[in-house]
């Protein structure tokens, strides 16, 4: 028996949307929602006590302008300024965190956070969730967000009850700029250039919008296409167009059949013949504009505002070679591939204070990220072999835009003595003294659409010697031509508040009582439209020599002679919605004693329900259903949890302890959950359009269990120094491993699995340390110099047990661990603030990239060197400019299977210039 669930014939985005958000409904309870510590402001006004370590050098004061946050933290974090991100000249958040100990990037979008993978990081922009544009997975790429948009980056390593339950690695909270003290304005533009630049690019005819990263509707879906499909319902063959046209009861033929499904496949965007033009320099401009003023006499009441915008457009060429394991000799495949990346960032901030005592701040900010990608692959397999003079050749083209747009309010109201005193000091009120209200909403979409990727399988003929290229065409294939329509929408709610309370008790005991609640929706829609044209026609032979513009031209199609058919592809459940509902209560303790010990301490309740199915938006059979579920599988549906997840922290501090200024030694214990993703317990079988893997759900996946502890030891030292010594160990139960399923050569398979556990364990260093102390020996010039770093040794240990699918390994490390992780920088700030400098350097070991089966080898990723150099030059207060040279050691990317490289990636180095100027 199958169950339907009732949706119009062909599923819009206008549809989707609010079937989406009805599924997220469907398992929805009434809810509030509590603010996330980590939203707590941390402007200049809060930092004030750092004033006593500054430094005059212009920018390793820097380094230490987010010590006092560290310090006034209940558990581990680390933090990154906006002027650290700038000093080494990060242009994106992802690239900005790797900074971090323990911290380590996959695909320049993904952090791990001590060896643990992106399930296991959750990421909030000023305190409230964020949806993810990504395709393939549930967490947000963090390239999305620019540096420049950045006051602070927080990342909390331990666990506390105002943080989201699933936690394993970290929490990322990405602050945005706030409203400015006084007057702002400034611009700034720069340029790049890469090494991969030496060749010519690829490039084919595209949108007359695609230089602001949006597709102007060239590459999008046909009207007519979509009609048919509906027409026709669903089967657009020339077997189902004639079973629809006799529906009319006149008399009609199979070659009119024909000819309509011919005449369909001209409205697919076909002109993407290549060609090689030379590279032009990269483009950056950015604008920021803010201001603040008092209202009124008394000067309790101040607005202020802040806009920016940003704009980037480059050009890289990212060549890669892949081999296979059995034969790396003759089983290669060159991928010649030029990206054009063009982002384009605008937000605006709105603040209002009254009294210093209550803030309103209204946030509104748009990202889009747009990479348009064209590859030419050619090379050799069993089936094309160059002994025999064959070679094959693909034409690759994808154009994915990701765009996210967020709307957010925030308020903090403190019953001080202003606020007192404005409504006249009741008694009644003086129970509540000093406390504090935080609240936001957050709205936000999050979208990424890909008009047309579109693959085009060709053969060539080759000297078998020389491998010179003697003639090429089109496969002899009925689908040698693959059109890919791929959207996917998320839609985030989230709201809620805390309330906080200090209390004193004589001279000795301090102590703040928290507590609130968090309310989060989210509906997610994700279709994709897959077409196959091609012929099998031996008569069509000679026609399909040629470029494809050429083959696959009007003409070409339309000529009955050469058998050209256009199928509507896929297998049916690429597609899936899907939601989730996470409705939260906590309570929480801090306490310190003589400034001696702190503890600090409580629980969250979380109510977890989550939805997922997959769709067919072409089913037309009422019997079957858009969306067809088995009855013995309904309940797999839908899936609903809670639990309470504790949490433990004590501190002891002392002054002076080894000549610091400050000293702390901090222990936490916590329990924590990893939940799976929308996407994994989905019953849909998609392509993922990275890896052309067939992707499947499984919605027998269990929610992971955490256990985690940490030590750190901080010391704090005058001048901005310090250094800091932490240990840390996770347990995880019934962990989340992506796998290998069956499959073959040409169609790879991915499933995901319960583990049986995880162990991980590790210890981080990091420091800053000015070097004039040095002075007497090494004389004045050593004076500004200063080294910062971090040194991250960790392991990791996976026993997957007896579901993997033949796993040639059943214990090893978590994909992704690298077990040593270095940064370094040596950094210069001169004298008279004209002129910095910083070397940094980034190092991380191998790690596992996939898993082996059936005897193969594991596959892993080979550690790799990064060694970047950033000089600024102040010319005058206003006036900058900045010099980065990125990625000088020019190493590749690659991945090693039983010692042979079956993937190899140049990534180039890059010179950056960037002139500032601030009015």
């Amino acid at each position: 028996m199958k169950t339907r669930i009732a949706m119009p014939l062909v599923a819009t985005p206008a549809v989707r949307r609010p079937l989406a958000l009805a599924i997220a409904a469907l398992i929805c309870v009434p809810a509030h929602a509590q603010e996330a510590d980590a939203a707590k402001e941390s402007n200049s006004e809060e930092k004030g006590s750092l004033q006593e370590v500054v430094i005059e050098a212009r920018l390793k004061s820097a380094a230490t302008d987010v010590v006092q946050e560290r310090i006034d933290q209940v558990v581990a974090a680390d933090f990154l300024a906006a002027e650290q991100i700038s000093r080494v000249g990060d242009s994106t958040v992802s690239l900005a965190l790797r900074r971090l100990p323990g911290v380590t990037l996959v695909t320049d979008q993904y952090i791990y956070v001590r060896g643990l993978g992106e399930r296991y990081s959750s990421t909030t922009l000023n305190g409230a969730y964020v949806p993810s544009p990504d395709l393939t997975r549930n967490v947000i790429p963090l390239d999305l967000f620019p540096a420049q948009i950045i006051e602070s980056l927080a990342v909390q390593k331990g666990y506390t009850p105002e943080q989201p339950a699933a936690f394993g690695g970290g929490n990322v909270d990405i602050r945005t700029r706030g409203i400015p003290e006084q007057f702002t304005l400034g611009v700034q533009i720069g340029s790049a250039y890469d090494s991969e630049h030496s060749r010519d690019r690829i490039v084919y005819p595209g949108g007359g919008d695609d230089a602001l990263g949006t597709d102007d509707g060239t590459r999008a879906l046909a009207a007519g296409l979509r009609s048919a499909i509906d027409t026709y319902q669903g089967d657009i063959s020339p077997n189902g167009i004639f079973r629809a046209l006799q529906r009319d009861g006149q008399f009609h033929t199979f070659a009119e059949a024909e000819a309509i499904n011919r005449q369909l496949a001209t409205g697919l965007n076909r002109n993407i013949d290549f060609e090689s033009k030379s590279s032009n320099p990269d483009l950056s401009l950015e604008a920021v504009l803010g201001n603040k003023w008092d209202l009124g006499s008394s000067g309790d009441w101040r607005f202020g505002f802040l806009g920016l915008g940003d704009y980037k457009n480059g050009w890289r060429n990212r060549d890669r070679v892949n081999r296979s394991v059995a034969n790396p000799d003759t089983d290669v495949v060159n991928v010649e591939r030029s990206t054009n990346q063009v982002a384009l960032t605008g937000s605006l901030n709105l603040g209002l204070e009254f009294t210093r005592e209550h803030k309103l701040i209204a946030t509104g900010l748009y990202l889009r990220n747009t990479e348009d990608e064209a590859s030419l692959v050619t090379g050799n397999n069993f089936n094309f072999q160059r002994d025999s003079g064959d070679q094959f050749r693909n034409y690759k083209i994808r154009y994915e835009e990701r765009d996210l747009r967020l709307y957010q309010l925030r308020g903090s109201h403190e019953l001080g003595e202003d606020t007192l005193a404005l409504i006249g000091n009741p008694g009644w009120l003086s129970f509540a003294r000093d406390m504090q209200l935080d609240w936001y909403y957050s709205k936000a979409r999050a979208r990424t659409d890909i008009p047309n990727e579109i693959n085009v399988s060709a053969a060539d003929k080759v000297d078998s010697q020389s491998g010179a290229l003697l003639s090429t065409g089109l496969r002899s294939s009925a689908s040698a031509a693959d059109f890919r329509f791929t959207n996917l929408l998320d839609d985030v709610e989230s709201y809620g508040w805390s309330l906080h309370r200090p209390f004193e008790i004589g001279e000795s005991f301090i102590a703040k009582i928290s507590g609130g609640w968090d309310y989060y929706r989210k509906g997610r829609s994700y279709v994709q439209t897959q077409f196959g044209l091609g012929t099998t026609s031996s008569a069509a032979t000679g026609a399909l020599i040629g470029a494809p513009g050429d083959v696959l031209a009007d003409s070409a199609i339309t000529d009955p002679a050469n058998g050209y058919v256009l199928s509507l592809g896929g297998i049916g459940t690429e597609s899936y919605l899907a939601g989730e509902i996470i409705d939260a209560y906590h309570l929480s303790f801090d306490t310190t004693w003589r400034d001696t010990w702190r503890l600090a301490g409580g629980v969250r309740w979380e109510g977890f329900k989550q939805a997922s199915v997959p769709v067919d938006p072409y089913q037309y059979d009422p019997a079957v259903g858009k969306v067809p579920v088995p009855q013995d599988q309904l309940s797999n549906l839908v899936r609903a949890e809670d639990g309470y997840y504790p949490a433990l922290a004590l501190t002891y501090m002392r002054p002076g302890f080894m000549d610091a200024r400050d000293f702390q030694l901090r222990f936490g214990v916590s329990q924590t959950t990893a939940r799976p993703d929308l996407r994994e317990v989905s019953g849909a079988t998609y392509i993922d359009p990275l890896t052309e893997a067939r992707v499947r759900g499984n919605p027998l996946l269990i929610t992971s269990e955490l256990l985690n502890l940490d030590l750190r030891a901080e010391w704090f030292f005058a001048g901005g120094d310090n250094f800091t010594v932490s240990a840390f160990y996770k347990d995880i139960k019934n962990p989340i491993e992506t796998i290998e399923g069956a499959g073959t050569d040409d169609n790879i398979s991915l499933t995901f699995i319960n583990a049986e556990s995880a162990e991980l364990y590790g210890l981080e260093l990091e420091w800053l340390k000015d070097l004039a102390f040095m002075e007497d020996h090494l004389g004045r010039w050593i004076d500004g110099f200063f080294l910062a770093g971090n040194l991250t040794y960790s392991d990791s240990r996976l026993r997957i047990g007896q579901q993997a699918l033949n796993l040639t390994n059943q214990t090893r490390r978590l994909t992704q661990h690298s077990p040593l992780v270095l940064n370094f920088q040596v950094g210069y700030d001169a004298p008279g603030g004209r002129h910095s400098a910083t070397l940094v350097y980034n190092m991380a070991d191998k790690r596992v990239f996939f898993a082996g089966r059936n005897g193969a080898p594991d596959a892993y990723e080979r550690p790799f060197n990064s060694l970047d150099v950033v000089y600024t030059f102040y010319a005058t207060d206003n006036l900058s400019a900045k010099f980065r040279v990125q990625n000088m050691l020019d190493e590749a990317f690659e991945i090693t299977q039983g010692g042979v490289t079956v993937l190899e990636q140049q990534r180039g180095r890059t010179l950056k210039v960037d002139v500032s100027y601030k009015f």
